[in-house]
């Protein structure tokens, strides 16, 4: 992004990033469109172009943002307690609970980052990529590799895997059925069935 655009005010940059995130979590990134973009955020395209200098910057910026409100607010409700667990579940398990409630307060940032893994773009699958896992290893990184049957790295692949299943699940439940604490309930006893089949599996 430009200098320009943080220099404009704070809630106006919010209306545009806003605008950007449903834009581009409803539509994804080949078919959104800046015309909608300003239309929405009430701006001008030559306003818009005084921000970015290209469509692919102005989603790489999202995402990057996108991700740092989520992990950021893991990583700030995390710091209530005292020390992390090391073990590769217990740690899961304080994520999974803490991103639900992300999940709840903010569906248009998980549409979004849902709408992620439908790029076609290979080169800027891998930027999207990167700044995911630059993230999630600010979390992840420190899990112990102590006592498993697999490689660590391996296991981690696999419970990536079951958060993206089951936010995407919780996030299509959701538009679905408004019974939030219901859905919370039904997202939290389906980990606990993971867990359960994970702890008689992956250590020695």
């Amino acid at each position: 992004m430009k200098p320009a655009f943080f220099n404009i005010p704070e809630l106006k940059r919010k209306k545009i990033i806003d605008a950007c995130i449903s834009e581009f979590g409803n539509c994804g990134y080949e078919k959104s469109s800046t015309d909608r973009i300003i239309k929405v955020a009430g701006i001008s395209k030559g306003g818009l172009y005084e921000y970015i200098s290209s469509k692919e910057e102005l989603f790489l910026f999202i995402t990057e943002y996108s991700y740092r409100e989520l992990y950021g607010f893991i990583r700030d409700t995390l710091k209530k307690n005292e020390e992390l667990p090391v073990d590769i579940i217990e740690r899961f398990k304080l994520v999974v609970t803490v991103a639900l409630e992300f999940y709840i307060k903010h569906p248009e940032y998980i549409r979004f980052i849902a709408n992620l893994h439908r790029i076609s773009d290979p080169f800027l699958e891998d930027r999207v990529n990167r700044i995911f896992m630059k993230q999630f290893l600010n979390i992840f990184g420190t899990i112990s590799g102590e006592n498993l049957r697999y490689q660590r790295e391996r296991l981690i692949d696999l419970l990536i895997w079951l958060l993206t299943k089951t936010r995407d699940d919780f996030l299509h439940a959701v538009e679905k059925n408004k019974n939030v604490k219901k859905l919370k309930k039904l997202y939290l006893e389906n980990w606990d069935f993971y867990f359960s089949i994970l702890r008689t599996g992956i250590y020695k």
